[in-house]
């Protein structure tokens, strides 16, 4: 085999390599088409969210817990994710994502306290409300979890009130 022979099949063979390599870039790019939600803001996965939009990610879970805060009481549950969420919805898509599941769960927690707060008149609704505080506070670690590594996590037991 001629030295021309040998520059032709390497240069081949780095040719096969760079269509392989085109070829995992249109299928991821097409994978990641596909994880728009309902046409709305594409969500993001660990590999393209920067870390700063992880790191806000995060906080919208965990602004949850202002609600231990005595002079924002229960309501501020709410109230943290709401704020982080307008704050970043426009410029940080996977913020958005995270904050709009963040607010609408603990709307859903907060509608539930206050219906085991009213059957406590009742003795049943004692076990129910600190079952839903052990609850709220394990699902919303998970959830800042999950977006501190890129993901949206979607709560269990949430209403979709906020679009």
């Amino acid at each position: 085999m001629t030295e021309k022979d040998k520059k032709e099949t390497a240069s081949e063979k780095t040719t096969e390599k760079v269509e392989k390599v085109e070829e995992v870039k249109a299928e991821n790019n097409q994978a990641q088409q596909e994880r728009v939600i309902e046409g709305e803001a594409e969500v993001l996965g660990a590999e393209s969210a920067s870390s700063d939009e992880k790191s806000w990610s995060m906080f919208a879970h965990l602004a949850a817990f202002v609600a231990m805060v005595p002079l924002v009481p229960v309501i501020g549950m709410v109230l943290g994710p709401l704020v982080v969420w307008l704050l970043k919805k426009e410029s940080m898509p996977l913020v958005a994502e995270n904050g709009k599941e963040a607010l609408n769960f603990n709307i859903s927690m907060f509608i539930a306290y206050c219906i085991s707060i009213i059957l406590m008149i009742i003795v049943i609704g004692i076990p129910i409300f600190f079952g839903l505080v052990i609850f709220h506070f394990i699902v919303t670690i998970l959830a800042a979890i999950k977006a501190s590594e890129g993901g949206v996590y979607k709560y269990p037991f949430s209403l979709k009130l906020v679009q």
